[in-house]
C-alpha cells in the first residue's frame, strides 16, 4: 500500500488506540497538528507528540501551520506577529534579515522542543492581491523582499531542528477567490506570473518541501497547479525538494472526482507528499486503499513511485540529522 506517500490530520489531544492503531497499521509519512489537537497546557501537547511517537514505533514526521498572525496551531510564549507586520518592519528599516532569522529560530526551537518536525511555513505569496484568504498571512508585494525575509526565516527554523515548508506555488496572490471554498482562477499574463513565482525560486535551496495552491492560471494551463503537469513541471525546474499537495479535502478540488482519484491526479502530475487534513480515519484508509490501487493500475514506472518515497525519506533524514546535529553542539 502507497499510504507513505500521505500526511494526515489525527483526532483528539491525547495518543488513544484508534489513533495508534491507525498510525501503525497504514504508516503514512507523517501527521498534522491543528488547534483541536493541542491541550491548555503546552507540556501536554509535548508529552502527547512524544507519546504517541513511541507508542507507533516508526519514523514519520509530525507537521503544523504556525505561521503567526492569524494562522497558528500552537500559542508560542512569545508574540509572533503576523507577516505582513513583519514586512512592514523589515520594508522601513525597523528589522533586519538576522533579527528574522533570530525570530525564526526562535519559533523553530519551539516546536521541536514539542515534537514538532515541520513548518509548513513561510508563506510566500505577494501582499495585496488576495485579502481574504491570504491578506496579511504575506510579507511583502515585493518578491525581492519577500525572498529576503522569507529565506531568512527558513534559515532560522532549521537552525533549530524545523524543516520549512514554503506555500502556496505558483502563489495564491495570483487569485482572488479562497480555494478552501471554491477553483479560484487567473487571467494574469506571463510577466506577472514569473513576479509570483520568483521568491519560490529564490528559496529553493533554503526550504525542504513547496506546497501548491490549488488555483488555476489560465497561462499555464487549465487544472488547477495541484493536478497540473504543466504547473509542477515549471516548479520542478528549479526545485529538487518534496513537492507537496494543499489539502486534498478543501472546496477547489471537489470537481474532480473522488478523493482517492483528487490525489491519484496530484500524484500523477508530480506531487510527492499528498495532504489530507480531515480527521476522519474511515475516510483515510480508504483513500490509501483506493489510491494505491488506481496508482498500481495506471503508473507503469515505478521509478515514479520510488522518486516521490525517496524525497519523502530525505525529509525525514534531514529532520533526525538536524536534531541530532543540535544535540551534539
Amino acid at each position: 500500500m502507497l499510504s507513505g506517500l500521505f500526511i494526515v490530520a489525527i483526532k483528539g489531544k491525547w495518543p488513544e488506540q484508534e489513533t495508534i492503531d491507525f498510525i501503525k497499521t497504514y504508516k503514512p509519512s507523517g501527521i498534522i497538528i491543528f488547534s483541536y489537537n493541542v491541550p491548555d497546557n503546552i507540556d501536554d501537547l509535548r508529552e502527547f507528540i512524544f507519546s504517541l511517537k513511541g507508542k507507533v514505533g516508526y519514523n514519520f514526521f509530525v507537521c503544523v501551520d504556525e505561521e503567526g498572525g492569524r494562522v497558528k496551531r500552537i500559542e508560542p510564549p512569545f508574540e509572533l506577529p503576523p507577516a505582513r507586520k513583519i514586512g512592514e518592519a523589515f520594508e522601513y528599516g525597523l528589522i533586519s534579515e538576522q533579527d528574522i532569522f533570530d525570530l525564526g529560530q526562535k519559533l523553530g526551537s519551539f516546536l521541536a522542543g514539542l515534537g514538532i518536525d515541520v513548518n509548513f511555513a513561510p508563506v510566500v505569496d505577494l501582499f495585496g492581491y488576495n485579502e481574504t484568504v491570504i491578506g496579511d498571512r504575506a510579507f511583502s508585494s515585493d518578491p525581492e523582499i519577500v525572498s529576503k525575509i522569507a529565506s531568512a526565516f527558513s534559515k532560522g527554523l532549521f537552525s533549530a531542528g524545523v524543516l520549512p515548508v514554503a506555500k502556496h506555488f505558483p502563489g495564491h496572490g495570483l487569485v482572488k477567490e479562497d480555494s478552501h471554498i471554491s477553483l479560484p482562477f487567473s487571467d494574469l499574463d506571463e510577466e506577472e506570473i514569473q513576479r509570483h513565482i520568483l521568491p519560490f525560486k529564490k528559496l529553493a535551496y533554503d526550504v525542504f518541501g513547496i506546497m501548491t495552491a490549488h488555483i488555476v492560471v489560465k497561462n499555464i494551463d487549465d487544472l488547477p497547479c495541484t493536478l497540473s503537469e504543466k504547473c509542477l513541471r515549471e516548479l520542478r525546474t528549479f526545485f529538487p525538494g518534496c513537492i507537496i499537495t494543499d489539502d486534498i479535502t478543501m472546496g477547489a478540488l471537489r470537481d474532480f472526482g473522488d478523493l482517492p482519484y483528487v490525489a491519484f491526479q496530484a500524484f500523477r502530475a508530480g506531487c510527492d507528499a499528498i495532504l489530507m487534513c480531515k480527521p476522519d480515519y474511515n475516510l483515510a484508509s480508504n483513500l490509501f486503499e483506493e489510491f494505491s490501487k488506481i496508482v498500481k493500475e495506471e503508473i507503469k514506472d515505478k521509478g515514479r513511485i520510488f522518486e516521490s518515497a525517496q524525497r519523502i525519506a530525505y525529509l525525514r533524514f534531514k529532520r533526525k540529522y538536524n536534531k541530532e546535529r543540535e544535540r551534539v553542539k
